[in-house]
């Protein structure tokens, strides 16, 4: 029986636009009789992801979403993208994450591994395929209409059949809307995230600095102390010289 139940299974589709990062998730659920499944999550590009959280535990019979971010690419993606994930999993005692450690250690067949691989999608052409299915929707509409003028006359029921064409494409149109939605929140969301690590990394940086500073002074301290411990030294010598001279001259 599988440990965990991954979403997509296959390929993770991931929208591409140049100097734009993209967010897409992938869903764990807990399938196994155990209490909880704790993961981990790799790739072959750790420099053109990050993976939020990486790390975790999914309790049984519930579900965790990971994000998977795209960093704001450079350049163009080879024709067949070379970039791969893989999810390991592991039943677990806690919902506590495992440490680094413990994966590097524990046996190959007490592992489940699940592996994806990614297939970029031009956002321009999720956008098309928006666009597409807005205008099927309302080409269904238009001949929808027409089969209700023509069979108007004799049953009098083309009303019904325009009404139903109708709900369909503004559900067509609000389904894109909602997607376009989706992805702004997302941006929205990963630049806070960017904005957060960086406050991040100023904190750390002052906290090295400090940390230098105060080895600098320990350093400078410890150097004045080995500059001086001669001179008691150099003091007993002069007074014993002083001595002998005295006694030389006075003899």
């Amino acid at each position: 029986m599988p440990l965990l139940e991954v979403h997509p299974e296959k390929v993770l589709e991931i929208p591409f636009a140049l100097f734009t990062s993209s967010i897409v998730q992938i869903t764990l659920k807990n399938v196994s009789s155990h209490p909880f499944v704790a993961y981990k999550i790799k790739t072959t590009a750790p420099k053109s992801y990050l993976v939020r959280p990486s790390t975790g535990a999914v309790p049984q019979g519930e579900s965790r979403s990971v994000q998977i971010v795209l960093q704001a690419p450079t350049e163009e993606p080879p024709k067949a993208a070379a970039d791969r994930f893989l999810i390991q999993a592991t039943a677990a005692a806690s919902g506590e994450a495992l440490p680094r450690n413990y994966w590097l250690e524990l046996p190959k067949q007490q592992l489940e591994e699940t592996r994806l691989s990614v297939s970029f999608k031009r956002a321009a052409a999720a956008a098309a395929d928006a666009a597409a299915a807005a205008a099927a929707a309302a080409a269904g509409a238009a001949a929808g209409d027409a089969a209700g003028r023509a069979e108007a006359p004799a049953g009098g029921g083309g009303a019904p059949s325009s009404s139903s064409s109708s709900s369909a494409a503004a559900a067509a149109a609000a389904a894109a809307a909602a997607d376009l939605r989706q992805q702004y929140d997302q941006l929205v969301e990963y630049t806070l995230a960017m904005e957060r690590h960086k406050e991040d990394l100023t904190k750390e940086n002052e906290l090295l600095r400090q940390q230098l500073e105060k080895k600098s002074s320990s350093s400078s301290s410890s150097s004045s102390y080995k500059d001086i411990w001669y001179v008691p030294i150099y003091l007993f010598v002069a007074v014993m010289l002083w001595y002998l001279l005295e006694r030389v001259f006075r003899g």
